[in-house]
């Protein structure tokens, strides 16, 4: 059905739909909230059914059909694609801000790039159609693979990016959001274009499952094209949705190895049994849809909305990535208190084991500095007084003080290499604190500093306050076994007396736990 009218019409609408986007509405480099990500989404899908409509109705049903199966396709597999961009860009500590524009680069290239693989692929199969049938024996075993598949991401074994860097001269420092950067008169390529070079690497892996899984449902170049060009204009938007609550997805890959197995079996048993377009789609529909109802329903009793009329914390369904921390500067006050109190969660809940037990001993218990305003008119003893720590980089440091009104700089020991200030949001009946920390000496091998340097930003330690940090201290040894880190209490931040703890998490590893004496400060 692709006249050359209509593929001139098609490539000039997406172009234009492109520099709308860069160019008026993220022309300034800002972090993607929540909110717009949703509108950004739900107009680029609005876009892509208006067009499958206009196939449907202008070239037949079945071309519509086989619009809608390519497209399904292709979206669904484009959450995998979302799942590896986030670990790329937490991989390189990319700055959320550039990240929009960094997806747009990437974008683009996919463009060309999957252009070329179904004009490729157009030729082979109008030549040698039995290439089909390998086609479905390639979606065979990428399904198989695809169970269990590990997401991890190493760019620096990325043959692409290794080349890249000896052969080209790379900038140690960059320049905002730019590529390349001019440095004493030389034109250097800068960190974020090894970023762009493994996003481009990444698109083409995935483009040699879902290529071939649409030429399953039509050998219809125009419509193969126009339905992968489709899922990929909402990519990025789709990726700032749901970068969020991806743990919600934990059985997609199945799914999707589901229907990459369906289609590659369709491939291979065509002379034999014909499938047809309608009931390929609703085969692709439901198995995908049945993938995310089930991931919903195993994931409700682990994860789960935080009760504020009841002041209990329940674990919401993120990822406590340096993206998602890097929201504590959105824009948006709302969406800074939800991540304050995902974070919060996340802290307080990993040591809640520990806490249990201390509450059965009545003298630890007494020494706890407690929430008067929570549960006290229940009659029920009040949660601890708690503060969960966020190690940051001094340039997310910053961001996070400029958005939140730059609250003080804690009055740290001057042989401590740390710079903090505390955050509180309130919701309902929940206190959601959170200690935000960096190295003042970047490289100096301070305790922040090493932190950052092996795990990266995330939850450094969760903070309880006692009234005597050394009674408390000597209760923990002797009757729960738990080795303080220093052997005598030692001055804190603001004129506090304190010690930690390495005590056992409910991850299974290993979580820092601070006690703050504080036998005067109430709420």
């Amino acid at each position: 059905m692709g006249t050359w009218t209509l593929w001139i019409a098609f490539n000039a609408g997406v172009a234009l739909f492109l520099l709308l986007d860069l160019g008026l509405f993220h022309r300034r480099a800002h972090v993607i909230a929540l909110r717009e990500a949703a509108l950004e989404s739900a107009v680029w899908v609005a876009l892509s059914v208006g067009f499958g409509f206009w196939i449907y109705f202008s070239h037949g049903r079945g071309s519509g059909l086989e619009f809608f199966t390519g497209y399904v396709i292709e979206k669904s597999l484009s959450v995998d694609n979302v799942f590896i961009f986030l670990l790329i860009f937490q991989y390189f500590r990319v700055d959320p801000r550039y990240q929009h524009r960094l997806l747009f680069y990437g974008v683009l290239g996919a463009l060309i790039l999957r252009g070329a693989m179904i004009g490729v692929g157009t030729i082979l199969i109008q030549r040698f159609e039995w290439i089909l049938y390998l086609f479905g024996a390639f979606l065979l075993y990428a399904g198989f693979k695809l169970f269990g598949a590990d997401h991890s991401v190493h760019p620096e074994k990325n043959p692409v990016v290794r080349w890249a860097q000896r052969i080209m001269p790379m900038s140690q420092t960059g320049d905002g959001q730019k590529l390349f950067v001019r440095e004493n008169g030389r034109l250097l390529a800068a960190p974020l274009f090894l970023v762009v070079l493994v996003l481009e690497t990444t698109d083409f892996i995935f483009a040699l499952d879902s290529i071939p899984a649409v030429f399953g449902v039509t050998r219809d170049p125009f419509l193969v094209y126009s339905s992968n060009v489709c899922a990929i204009l909402g990519l990025r938007a789709f990726y700032f949705l749901l970068a969020g609550i991806l743990p919600y997805f934990r059985y997609l890959d199945e799914g999707l190895a589901v229907v990459l197995m369906f289609i590659g079996a369709k491939m291979l048993a065509e002379p034999w049994v014909h499938i047809s377009t309608g009931l390929s789609l609703a085969i692709v529909g439901g198995v995908i849809a049945f993938a995310i109802l089930i991931s919903v329903i195993r994931a409700k009793p682990k994860v789960d909305a935080m009760d504020s009329q009841k002041g209990r914390y329940r674990l919401r369904g993120c990822s406590i990535t340096p993206e998602y921390i890097g929201r504590l500067a959105d824009e948006d006050p709302e969406q800074r208190g939800q991540v304050a109190q995902d974070l919060f969660a996340s802290g307080v809940l990993n040591v809640q084991h520990l806490v249990q037990e201390c509450e059965k001993d009545d003298e630890l218990r007494a020494l706890i500095v407690r929430e008067r305003a929570i549960g006290s008119a229940t009659g029920k003893l009040p949660p601890p007084r708690r503060t969960v720590g966020i190690a940051v980089l001094p340039e997310t440091f910053a961001k996070i003080r400029a958005a939140n009104g730059s609250p003080p700089l804690a009055d740290a020991p001057g042989d401590q290499d740390v710079l903090e200030f505390e955050l509180e949001f309130v919701m309902g009946a929940l206190h959601s604190r959170l200690d935000i920390l960096t190295t003042k000496t970047p490289g100096a091998g301070g305790a922040i500093d090493r932190f950052l340097e092996k795990f990266g930003e995330g939850i450094q330690q969760v903070e309880f306050d006692v009234t005597d940090v050394d009674h408390a201290t000597q209760i923990l040894r002797e009757r729960f076994k738990v080795e303080p880190i220093f052997p005598a209490t030692r001055p804190g931040a603001n004129g506090t007396r304190v010690n930690f703890f390495l005590v056992p998490a409910r991850d299974g590893k290993k979580a820092l736990v601070e006690l703050v004496e504080q036998p005067k400060r109430t709420l």
